[in-house]
């Protein structure tokens, strides 16, 4: 679903990659209702199972994660700043115990650590970082972090 509403807000991307580890039996269902809704869409989002390494990234691509579990988030930002791609995650299932969570302890809760932590990489990686929260009544978990590499 996030394909489809992504290009329906950027008209200009000519098409999207859904990837998971499992694609949802419903998947197939709701893209054809939105391309029902929006024929402009037909042809547009594809979808990959499997591990995001089997993906290409280009510099002009948009990487786009939504509660990716854990490392997983940190996956996304690794390929993306690879790639030089620009990105917009919304992290989820902190793992507190790492070392980023216990290196800011005292100052904060884990999971804002981690996030904070993961702001820093991004500007030391020459990217432009924004961050934001979403309504706790969307998601509790509702850090939003963008970024553009810097030219």
């Amino acid at each position: 679903m996030l394909a489809q509403a992504l290009l329906l807000l950027d008209d200009t991307s000519p098409l999207a990659v859904a990837v998971d580890r499992r694609i949802p039996a419903s998947a197939r269902k709701l893209q054809a209702e939105v391309t029902a809704a929006w024929p402009r869409l037909a042809g547009r989002v594809s979808f990959v199972s499997g591990d995001l390494d089997r993906v290409a990234i280009l510099p002009t691509d948009v990487v786009v994660s939504v509660h990716a579990c854990g490392a997983l988030t940190d996956v996304v930002l690794e390929r993306a700043v690879s790639a030089g791609a620009r990105l917009a995650v919304l992290p989820c299932c902190h793992h507190h115990s790492s070392a980023d969570a216990r290196r800011f302890a005292g100052w904060m809760d884990g999971a804002l650590a981690i996030d904070v932590a993961r702001a820093q990489r991004l500007e030391l990686a020459g990217y432009r970082v924004w961050t934001q929260t979403l309504p706790a009544e969307i998601t509790p978990k509702g850090r939003l972090l963008l970024a553009r590499r810097l030219i």
